[in-house]
């Protein structure tokens, strides 16, 4: 099984650059500390201006600085997208290959397929 990993690495990447909250919250253009102390402990989430800022200053990606937040929106994802491609299999008529909701089917499964730790079958 695959570690969890942390909601976001922000704390980790300041305290190995050296930098302090304070010098941080001025390159990313905060009103204060406080603010990015609240990013690093996950009490709230920043604006995607600040993580693109983060992602500048650390030169991170987003998705490498917010891995865990990463990995639970990608999971919600791939759990919506089996959602809509079970409800437009119900709505699809095999008989019709013009159809409209065929060309969503195939492009989600698609997507679902490409996807990381993409599972066929639902494990119990």
């Amino acid at each position: 099984m695959a570690a969890r990993r942390l909601n976001n690495y922000l704390r980790t990447y300041r305290k190995s650059s050296g930098l302090s909250q304070g010098e941080v919250a001025f390159l990313i253009r905060l009103k204060d500390k406080c603010d990015l102390s609240r990013y690093e402990r996950s009490v709230r989430q920043p604006s995607l201006r600040t993580a693109l800022a983060c992602q500048e200053v650390y030169g991170k990606p987003v998705a490498e600085l917010f891995a865990g937040l990463n990995d639970a929106v990608a999971k919600d994802s791939r759990n919506q997208m089996k959602r809509l491609r079970a409800r437009l299999h119900a709505n699809t008529d095999p008989q019709s290959t013009g159809n409209r909701i065929m060309q969503k089917f195939q492009w989600i499964s698609q997507r679902l397929f490409a996807a990381p730790n993409f599972r066929l079958v639902q494990q119990i």
